[in-house]
């Protein structure tokens, strides 16, 4: 159980991105567990050499991003994003025109923005993927047509040219000499990490163990399940986010998207906003909740009980007799 347990608990860490996996330690992990190791005494040194080694990642993720997240590269950021958002808030007044073509022009391109609404809040890397994706998308002649009509295509240009000029700055600093041996080690260190968390994972179920075939004390018990409860609830939140990134990917042709098949009609304003401070993204989701409902009866960190800390089992028809 333990090595089903190790196996598929590593996969999904493996998947998280860098600032995700220090979230997920950080307040997943050992703010969550840091009043209950006093009451767990048996756990205490593994818990210790978890925090320590993860201090190490913490140290070297913050190292490793001084050299990329540069004013510079987060002025050029913004610059594009700021570009992007005008030019939906431009778009999306285009219902008022009282030329028809133009309104309907505009409720085509509505489809467009539907499958990039995650831009203007992506990080880095994202924006760079799903603004790259969503200039190639402008070419096309579905939604090039429309953006002419509305006269935007040499506002589409200068989105373009500020993003290059982010991606050719931002890759300069992440292949620089410096920035790629921060990431090696900290990449050493992520391992390193994980494998002190399986080994708190493997501890609290062997505790658990001896003291349901032992003293069975009430209190270890109940220490021991909240424990569990808030692994299992990090793991959750964890796959959560790899859920929610799953989004990102290259829209459809046709406007849609395999999460969304019908993109929702846009929301309509009160009355046409005199400025551009609109905000372009207020159709979207909200996001997805964070709390856990804890079992009644919690106990191992099972592979049974959730398929993030191993192996369903096959069925029993499917096993030899």
């Amino acid at each position: 159980m333990q090595k089903l347990i190790s196996t598929a608990l590593k996969s999904l860490l493996r998947k998280l991105h860098i600032a995700e996996h220090a979230d997920f330690y950080d307040r997943g992990i050992i703010k969550a567990l840091l009043s209950l190791i006093s009451a767990l005494p048996m756990a205490g040194a593994a818990f210790s050499s978890l925090q320590t080694i993860y201090q190490k990642e913490d140290e070297l993720f913050k190292q490793s991003q001084a050299s990329v997240l540069t004013p510079e590269i987060a002025a050029l950021h913004d610059k594009r994003i700021a570009l992007y958002v005008f030019l939906w808030h431009y778009i999306s007044i285009s219902k008022y025109f009282d030329d028809p073509a133009l309104v309907q022009a505009g409720d085509a391109l509505m489809f467009l923005r539907h499958n990039y609404k995650e831009i203007p809040t992506a990080n880095y890397s994202d924006a760079n993927g799903l603004l790259t994706n969503f200039l190639e998308d402008c070419e096309k002649p579905q939604w090039a047509q429309p953006l002419q009509t509305l006269g935007q295509t040499a506002w589409v240009g200068k989105i373009k040219t500020a993003h290059e000029a982010f991606k050719d700055l931002y890759t300069d600093r992440s292949f620089d000499k410096t920035h790629i041996a921060q990431m090696g080690k900290l990449s050493e260190v992520r391992r390193e990490v994980d494998d002190a968390l399986v080994d708190l994972v493997n501890l609290l179920n062997a505790l658990w163990t001896t003291n349901e075939m032992g003293a069975k004390d009430p209190a270890l018990r109940a220490n021991l399940i909240e424990a569990k409860e808030h692994i299992v609830a990090a793991i959750h939140q964890a796959e959560l986010n790899l859920a929610h990134r799953g989004h990102h990917h290259k829209p459809k042709e046709d406007g849609k998207d395999d999460n969304n098949q019908t993109p929702p009609t846009p929301p309509t304003p009160p009355t046409p906003p005199e400025t551009g401070t609109q905000n372009p993204n207020t159709d979207r989701p909200a996001a997805p909740p964070t709390e856990q409902n804890p079992t009644d009866e919690p106990h191992h960190l099972d592979p049974d009980e959730h398929p993030a800390m191993g192996e369903r089992k096959k069925d029993d028809e499917k096993k030899p007799k």
